[in-house]
């Protein structure tokens, strides 16, 4: 994103990759999680949006922009009514700053809702734990 400070390439992006794979490894074996989460390579968020985000969304799924736009709904709203195996749940959390305007512009034409968690605001490493809280919670696990 524009306000990313750390770039990652070449065998140092490598490195870091296996590195969130060993930590989502050790996570779900210490929380006996059967189902690892897919770790993927870091990408632009221009490229991210063109490459993964261009399918439609099946029934069920949501797309939710972590915003701090005025009007935006709260999270918990928006996975009220989630249950297990409804559909997938994707997040897009920018970095510190949150993400530029014209960010936020391509995500919303990719289909992405804008939501809050709340009126206070999270570092960026925190705001993605607290929405798998959520999920979590509201999945009923």
């Amino acid at each position: 994103t524009e306000r990313s400070v750390l770039r990652l390439a070449g065998e140092r992006a490598d490195k870091k990759l296996a590195h969130w794979r060993g930590i989502a490894i050790a996570a779900c074996e210490q929380c006996g999680r059967n189902r690892l989460p897919v770790i993927h390579a870091p990408a632009s968020l221009a490229d991210w949006l063109a490459r993964g985000m261009a399918n439609p969304v099946n029934a069920g799924d949501q797309r939710v922009l972590l915003s701090l736009r005025p009007g935006t709904q709260p999270l918990s709203f928006l996975l009220a009514g989630a249950t297990a195996g409804r559909g997938s749940v994707t997040f897009l959390s920018g970095p510190e700053g949150g993400l530029g305007a014209l960010e936020e512009a391509a995500a919303l034409a990719r289909g992405f809702v804008p939501a809050t968690l709340g009126q206070r605001v999270l570092r960026a490493e925190t705001a993605p734990l607290a929405c798998l809280s959520l999920v979590t919670l509201a999945a009923g696990e």
